[in-house]
């Protein structure tokens, strides 16, 4: 650990140019991505700190970046929570807020723009949903919610496209992906807690898509809860209908979660394949009056499309749930299957055959 934060200081000793001016500014050295995996790989003492830590927060203050400094101990909260190290995270989060709004002065007095800086906003958002998580760690899930959803305009959940963007070009403190993020994690504590209808989930989670729609997280939770709710729906043909258009949105946001990340492969993919194999292996009534045969081919068709965009060492994670499918009862589902295991075969001949040989 000493090795890494002295790789760090060296990092940011070399940025520095020949005068000792940063050719570049602090906040780039450490937001690149050897920074901040090195520092997800550590472990924080009793204290919340480490070596690491440490000496970001000395080379923040030798700067006299409070802004930088402040996200340091914003990070520091953040891996104190997830410790449950929650004393430690509530100091950390505290000084954090200090150094955030010693920053927001230095801006005002250092120009007459009354604009936060990018990074100003982003972490003051930030810094409200880590003491939000961090309420709701200890207990007092109302003040969370409380605090994550502050200043959050209701109206926002009623904005189609066009109007977010004029909402947020015309200025806000806070960007989309702030905002976004509080959102969601607000409306998974609403659908644990049971606290909200169908509908306005259905928007609060469609209103975040809109926001980040690259979000993997987001799609996954939609999906999640979606896939949720078709146990609930009833039994006659108007709630089969919505059953049925519970299940195709929820097989869609499971592959878009895939498409963009595989942070949740092992949960997303195996019931994804499952409602699908499962649903187009239905059979249809004579009259079908439920749609059944029209939905089973819009899930191929998407299907279809997944299959493509999806990496394929991705399926080869669920290779034993395709094989076990080749021979399916619905044609085009059958011909799908096929075309997933071709892809897997033609990427990794030497590792897939063995699995398709037997």
């Amino acid at each position: 650990v000493q090795l890494h934060a002295l790789r760090e200081v060296e990092e940011f000793s070399s940025s520095l140019g020949k005068a000792g001016e940063p050719d570049q500014s602090l906040g780039d050295v450490v937001s690149s991505n050897e920074w901040r995996d090195r520092l997800s790989t550590t472990i924080p003492d009793a204290t919340g700190s480490n070596a690491i830590i440490n000496s970001r927060l000395a080379i923040s203050r030798l700067m006299d970046d409070p802004a930088i400094e402040g996200e340091m101990w914003l990070e520091v909260g953040k891996l104190s929570r997830k410790g449950r190290l929650y004393q430690v995270a509530e100091r950390s989060l505290a000084q954090a807020d200090v150094l955030f709004s010693k920053s927001l002065m230095k801006e005002m007095n250092s120009n007459t723009n009354t604009n936060l800086s990018t990074l100003t906003s982003e972490s003051m958002g930030k810094l409200k949903l880590q003491f939000a998580k961090l309420k709701h760690a200890i207990g007092e899930s109302t003040t969370a919610l409380k605090i994550i959803e502050d200043e959050i305009p209701t109206k926002i959940f009623q904005m189609n496209d066009s109007e977010l963007q004029s909402f947020f070009a015309s200025g806000t403190s806070e960007g989309e992906e702030v905002i976004g993020r509080r959102i969601l994690q607000a409306t998974e504590w609403i659908v644990c807690g049971g606290l909200r209808g169908t509908a306005e989930i259905k928007n609060r989670y469609q209103t975040v898509l809109k926001l980040v729609p690259s979000w993997e997280r987001a799609h996954f939770h939609f999906a999640k809860y979606l896939d949720s709710r078709l146990s609930e729906v009833g039994s006659t043909i108007a709630s089969n209908k919505v059953r049925h258009e519970y299940l195709i949105d929820s097989i869609k946001h499971y592959g878009m979660a895939l498409t963009l990340g595989e942070k949740h492969v092992y949960q997303a993919l195996p019931r994804m394949l499952a409602m699908w194999l499962e649903f187009t292996s239905q059979s249809c009534s004579p009259s079908d009056v439920e749609g059944v045969y029209e939905s089973q081919e819009q899930v191929n068709k998407m299907i279809e499309s997944f299959a493509s965009k999806i990496p394929e060492h991705v399926f080869y994670t669920a290779l034993p749930q395709l094989i076990s499918s080749v021979v399916h009862e619905n044609e085009e589902t059958s011909k799908n299957v096929a075309l997933i295991l071709r892809n897997v075969l033609a990427r990794y001949p030497g590792q897939a055959m063995w699995s398709c040989g037997w």
